[in-house]
């Protein structure tokens, strides 16, 4: 076997070791997983010319070696085979997020759910982003003699609602007078135009009918505001603080991330349908420099796509958890269209 090409082996066996084991890896131990013949100090040289590369390294000087975040980053881009899901791992995921299909919202949180159970990560399933939605549907639902709701359908399958209270008896004509007058005008815009000034010239070409409609169109331009934004859902944060690998991390940094979605939705928009991953000090944030980030896109429509992600120790199973993710963003693509087609 070529050089080069037994330094490789024994990089992937090292990483495999050290990622199902936690254990640093010795030459000794090392030579009893090769599948080719070696003597133990030529895996020893080939560590030590790994380690000079800044592929390896030795926390202690008598233990043995453990991948750097570049030594993990060749092994991802270079050597990790797939490892796929079996049929009756992606029937439980399909059957488990179809009970959840019912709207956009609900499947979201299942598809975090599941894999936040599947991996032992956290997990993260962000909406398509609500700039690119458009008005589909406006919808009143009476729910008192002087309140109604309203129901704001856009493209991109998101559903937002929104009480709002009139001086005067609610009937159901006036429902369907709503109905008429706020889809003739704002069906088939983006949600991000929905401005004041635009619900301001709504109201002055209503004439008088305006002084019926204020709190409609205010109602409406709330739920458009909602619509715009993406919705993040975070399940399994505490998985995190379970790992003894993440022992080191700064445990408030972390939260902080997950607590905000517009951090989420930042690292999100790294996602393509293939998982990409982003290795310990590849993340943008020092004090993340303990985990990692699996990334994968799903597509329900051309304008309607959103990502889901798994976060973890360095030391993850990244071919379990990249064929799991990217099975669970394919699924949620296709139950999500679905659900698209049949409003």
């Amino acid at each position: 076997m070529e050089p080069t090409k037994r330094k490789m082996k024994i990089l992937e066996a090292v990483v495999e070791s050290y990622i199902k084991t936690g254990e640093p890896v010795g030459s000794k131990t090392l030579c009893d997983t090769l599948d080719f013949n070696v003597s133990s100090a030529t895996v020893r040289n080939d560590m030590a010319e790994l380690a000079s590369l800044g592929l390896l390294e030795q926390t202690h000087t008598s233990s043995g070696r453990i991948p750097t975040d570049l030594g993990y980053r060749i092994y991802v881009d270079e050597l990790m085979k797939p490892v796929p899901m079996t049929k009756q791992e992606r029937t439980a995921i399909r059957d488990t997020l179809y009970l959840s299909s019912d709207a956009p919202e609900h499947l979201l949180e299942s598809a975090a759910a599941l894999l936040s159970k599947i991996t032992g990560c956290a997990a993260v399933a962000a909406s398509p982003p609500g700039d690119s939605a458009v008005i589909r549907r406006i919808r009143f639902v009476q729910t008192g003699g002087y309140t109604a709701m309203t129901v704001l359908i856009t493209s991109t399958g998101s559903v937002k609602t929104g009480l709002f209270r009139c001086d005067y008896v609610i009937t159901p004509k006036l429902v369907e007078m709503f109905e008429s007058v706020v889809n003739e005008r704002f069906c088939g815009l983006p949600v991000t135009g929905i401005t004041p000034a635009l619900m301001q010239g709504a109201a002055a070409s209503l004439g008088e009918m305006s002084m019926l409609m204020s709190n409609v169109l205010l109602s409406v331009q709330q739920a458009a505001r909602e619509a715009a934004s993406t919705n993040v859902s975070i399940r399994g944060q505490s998985n995190l603080f379970l790992m003894p690998e993440l022992a080191s991390a700064d445990g408030k940094r972390v939260m902080e991330l997950l607590g905000h979605s517009g951090e989420i939705a930042k690292l999100l928009g790294t996602a393509d349908t293939k998982a990409n991953i982003l290795i310990g000090s590849e993340m943008s944030d020092p004090a993340l420099s303990s985990l990692s980030v699996v990334v994968s896109r799903y597509n329900a429509s051309p304008e309607c796509s959103g990502a889901l992600a798994l976060i973890g120790p360095v030391r993850m199973n990244y071919p379990r958890i990249t064929a799991a993710l990217e099975y669970t963003a394919q699924a949620v693509g296709e139950l999500l269209s679905e659900l698209l087609d049949g409003e």
